[in-house]
């Protein structure tokens, strides 16, 4: 896995040239604006060029962008006034300038220096598990996945879910995770799967369906102008769009589409080098002759696997295992629901968004929601929440509603959702949690006490999960973010992204806000 360093724009067809065959090239461009033009003679320096323009789409001006490049490599465009924090904060990224000593970072929220993969085990086969199993294998690293159930059944069980960004007109973290997301989500998704072949390319209106929505979505449009990711259109236009009544215009998403997510998950488990081992409990993690022994139950006998590497994606039942058992993840439950169009009714030709979603129909079923009752565990279909989604989608599509066949008892999935108190996904290198207590202890007497000393690290332990209802937009790349912390190559997050999702930002907050935490082993 090569990496190539530029600080201007590269000729597509020299860059072709350069690369030769290698399908792995991890290209960094540092540079604030794109091209004006790009040109290439060759058939190679086309492909780029092509994949360029593609790319520039889902670009907003954004400190860090990462694009998917070749069989196995990305693009990532970095602002320069970011570069020099990223190459410190990075390790193996070296800069032309080390001038470092004015970064400085709390312990707990750096990187470790990466370990040699020998192999890698990920508890969980949602599209957080997937994804991350995804990135290494296509790079080479055999993966095994274990999931306690069947693949995408719990929170990534949706019949569909959208996959656009519902962003700030603010500089928000959560803002800049969603549009560094968006892109790379839109074509690993476009690489894996047919349109048609369990998603529908079919844009997304984000309505303006109060006066808040619509304040930021006029915002939005008025800071981007010229911006094909998003625009902003009238009623009548999103009537024309969408191939129904419409009480508002909105925000149209051109590329925002509507996802099984079944179908992705298994398009990516399907690599030959990632193999995958369901209705398979772990049970237990310890730590045995310098590698990690996760303890395995299936419904034929128990057994034990050995990995260099674990990732944990197990969803909201993450926290159930060491070494983050009794980290403070919340649960929350989720509930759509799913129903056909009456014959004869009037065909919705884009997915939209309010106060909830409603998809086109999908092997004849569209799919509409969805609740949200945080604390609450039961994951079983409930008459209730069918009973709410339904009067939801009478308020604001009142003529789609009347056009849907009634179900005779609640029809569509159930799930809980994680999430994070600060609604963050939870992603990276884990810390040993009770030596950061220990280590760390003064910062309950004062959360700005300058604590200096560095981080104990769980050796080859990372997560990706709390990633709410956005996983399929923030889980791919956040997979990318994992591997490549894990194999020393180029992160596609910005310093800011990196450490706002930091797993060790957990642990920490229950000494700085004074919280119990209780550990297990």
């Amino acid at each position: 896995m090569s990496i190539y360093i530029f600080y201007e724009w590269p000729q597509p067809d020299q860059l072709a040239q350069q690369l030769g065959n290698d399908k792995q090239a991890e290209i960094v461009v540092v540079t604030e604006k794109w091209p004006e033009s790009l040109t290439a003679r060759s058939s190679a320096g086309q492909n780029i060029a092509q994949l360029w323009l593609e790319a520039k789409v889902f670009w907003q001006q954004q400190p860090v962008f990462s694009y998917p490049f070749g069989d196995a490599g990305k693009f990532t465009l970095i602002q320069p006034q970011v570069y020099e924090q990223w190459c410190h904060f990075n390790p193996n990224m070296v800069s032309t300038t080390p001038e470092y000593s004015k970064f400085i970072y709390k312990p707990w929220l750096t990187l470790p220096t990466p370990i040699p993969v020998k192999s890698v085990v990920i508890i969980g086969a949602g599209i957080a598990g997937a994804s991350t199993a995804f990135a290494l294998a296509k790079r080479g690293i055999a993966v095994t996945v274990i999931e306690q159930h069947s693949i995408a059944s719990a929170a990534s069980g949706n019949h569909l879910g959208l996959l656009y960004a519902k962003i700030s007109a603010h500089t928000t973290i959560q803002t800049e995770l969603l549009l560094a997301s968006y892109g790379y989500s839109r074509v690993l998704l476009k690489n894996c799967l047919p349109a048609g072949k369990g998603w529908l390319d079919c844009g997304v209106i984000h309505l303006d369906y109060n006066a808040t929505e619509k304040q930021r979505n006029t915002l939005l449009a008025q800071q981007n102008p010229h911006s094909t990711l998003f625009q902003t259109i009238t009623k009548t236009e999103a009537e024309r769009i969408a191939g129904i009544d419409v009480p508002y215009g909105g925000l149209w998403w051109p590329y925002g589409a509507a996802i099984n997510p079944f179908s992705l998950t298994e398009a990516l488990l399907q690599h030959p080098l990632i193999s995958v081992l369901t209705a398979t409990k772990a049970n237990t993690i310890s730590r045995q002759n310098d590698l990690w022994q996760i303890g395995c139950q299936n419904q034929q006998k128990s057994f034990y696997l050995d990995a260099s590497h674990i990732v944990i994606c197990a969803g909201a039942e993450s926290n159930s295992l060491y070494p983050v058992a009794g980290w403070p993840l919340h649960k929350i439950r989720g509930q759509t629901t799913t129903a056909s169009l009456r014959l004869g009714a009037a065909q919705i030709k884009c997915a939209l968004s309010g106060n909830s979603y409603i998809t086109p129909p999908w092997q004849h079923k569209l799919c509409f929601g969805a609740t949200f009752h945080p604390n609450q565990t039961n994951d079983d279909l409930s008459f209730a929440d069918e009973h709410f989604n339904w009067e939801q989608l009478r308020q604001w599509l009142p003529h789609l509603a009347a056009n849907l066949n009634p179900n005779t008892s609640p029809q569509g999935h159930a799930a809980i959702r994680c999430d994070a108190f600060d609604h963050l996904p939870v992603v990276g290198p884990v810390g040993d949690t009770a030596a950061m207590l220990v280590q760390y202890a003064q910062l309950r007497l004062d959360k700005n006490y300058p604590v200096t000393q560095p981080c104990p690290w769980q050796p080859g332990i990372f997560v990706n999960t709390a990633h709410g209802s956005r996983g399929l937009v923030t889980a791919p790349l956040c997979a990318e973010a994992i591997a490549a912390t894990m194999l020393g190559l180029p992160s596609p997050l910005s310093v800011r992204l990196q450490q706002a999702l930091h797993p060790n930002r957990l642990p920490i907050r229950s000494l700085t806000h004074h919280q119990s935490f209780q550990l297990s082993t």
